[in-house]
């Protein structure tokens, strides 16, 4: 996740996790955006409704599907079903004060619970050296093997990747250099390690890392990767911040050892409720999963809501479960898509965030884990929840156990 800017992955659309200010330029973009907010809501109550038993494929031409659903990629998507986020963590800049612990101890309770992947995110942008050799620091390879080590140690497969990589998202061409030599070094680090680590190229690309400004950049890195690590499992995420609708413009080459993997927050006002950093639209609390409440919300008048927020809290009081915008219709049709489009293209398809900030009541949180779970598991994708012990939290570090009804959710038992 990205945190201060999350709020264009679903006003336009996009997901925030840490709690603190967006900056001013975030608040243009939603202000700019905000109009294509009611589109994008439209789209997808019309993505739920689709019907997608006869799949037509709309992405460019140079999108080759692949035949065999016996590749590598798709045994290694076997290492990577239920999965846990160690958000807030490794990509937090250095100095600022949001980032959690993850101890060994994490790593045998992670396992212990069910999980068999840990998504790592990682801010190696964050400790490179100058131009043109960009060399990372000691420092941050340090800290990955303690998690990677770890992680394997317990039997849990892991994917590390380049988070909140700014620099990217701003002006894609010219930060492709610095890319690459990060990729380069993190693979050469790393050539000799199992098959059960996989590198994940970029976090939620969005802004000007369109899904077709990336596309070439992907190939450009997957061939980078190969010289060193032929064998390496690779995911890739569309532009739009992961969003499953950026998969319709990606075109990746022929490789068979790639994973695409998404991103989804459905229902959003659900799920980041009380999000202060997540802009004007998420102010209402109290909203629960799924409606309709007994009891009709009202909000208050000085929130002064937009209109497209309003209409979303009406359906929410008034429609039965079945057809109410905080319930599973909210991102069962996504993940049809999601299994249709990868079932054409011959490409596995990993959900790697989805999650509900704690501010929800917990009950409502477990009935959205478990629905969510449950709709990966009709259409055979593996996930990671945001995330282990943040903001999204499944972990109580001071209880040392799962928040109520976390796990029942999650691995049905």
């Amino acid at each position: 996740m990205n945190r201060q800017n999350k709020i264009i992955q679903h006003s336009a659309t996009a997901d925030p996790h840490a709690p603190f200010p967006l900056r001013s330029q975030s608040h243009q973009l939603f202000r700019s955006l905000a109009p294509l907010f009611i589109w994008l809501v439209s789209a997808a109550y019309c993505l739920a409704d689709n019907d997608v038993t006869n799949f037509v494929p709309s992405n460019p031409p140079a999108m080759t599907a692949i035949t065999s659903h016996h590749t590598q990629a798709y045994r290694a998507a076997k290492w990577f079903m239920r999965g846990a986020n160690l958000g807030d963590y490794l990509e937090v800049p250095p100095g600022q004060g949001w980032r959690v612990t993850v101890s060994a101890n994490d790593f045998v309770e992670i396992a212990a619970q069910g999980f068999d992947h840990v998504r790592v995110p990682v801010g190696w942008q964050h400790y490179v050296g100058p131009a043109p050799d960009f060399q990372l620091s000691p420092m941050i390879f340090s800290r990955v093997d303690f998690a990677v080590t770890n992680a394997l140690k317990n039997h849990l497969a892991v994917l590390i990747n380049i988070h909140h990589f700014d620099e990217m998202d701003d002006d894609p061409t010219n930060a492709t250099p610095e890319f690459l030599a990060i990729w380069r070094q993190i693979a050469a680090h790393y050539q000799k390690f199992p098959s059960e680590l996989a590198f994940e190229l970029d976090n939620e690309p969005h802004q000007n890392a369109t899904t077709a400004l990336m596309n070439p950049i992907y190939a450009l890195t997957i061939a980078e990767i190969r010289r060193s690590n032929p064998r390496r499992t690779i995911f890739v995420e569309p532009g739009d911040w992961g969003n499953i609708d950026g998969l319709k413009d990606l075109v990746l080459p022929p490789d068979q050892n790639v994973i695409v993997s998404v991103h989804c927050y459905d229902p959003f006002y659900f799920t980041h409720q009380g999000a202060t950093w997540a802009g004007p639209d998420t102010r209402v609390t109290g909203i629960h999963f799924p409606g309709p409440p007994a009891t009709p919300l009202t909000p208050a008048p000085s929130l002064n809501l937009n209109p497209w927020v309003t209409h979303w809290i009406q359906r929410y009081n008034s429609l039965p479960t079945d057809q109410n915008p905080s319930s599973p219709i909210a991102f069962e049709g996504e993940l049809k898509y999601v299994r249709a489009w990868s079932d054409y293209y011959g490409r596995p398809i990993h959900l790697g965030e989805f999650g509900c900030f704690t501010t929800a009541d917990q009950k409502s949180r477990a009935n959205f884990y478990r629905a969510f779970r449950l709709a990966c598991q009709q259409e055979h994708i593996g996930w990671a929840i945001w995330d282990w012990n943040a903001n999204f939290r499944y972990w109580d570090e001071q209880d040392g156990r799962p928040l109520p009804g976390m796990h029942e959710a999650l691995f049905g038992k």
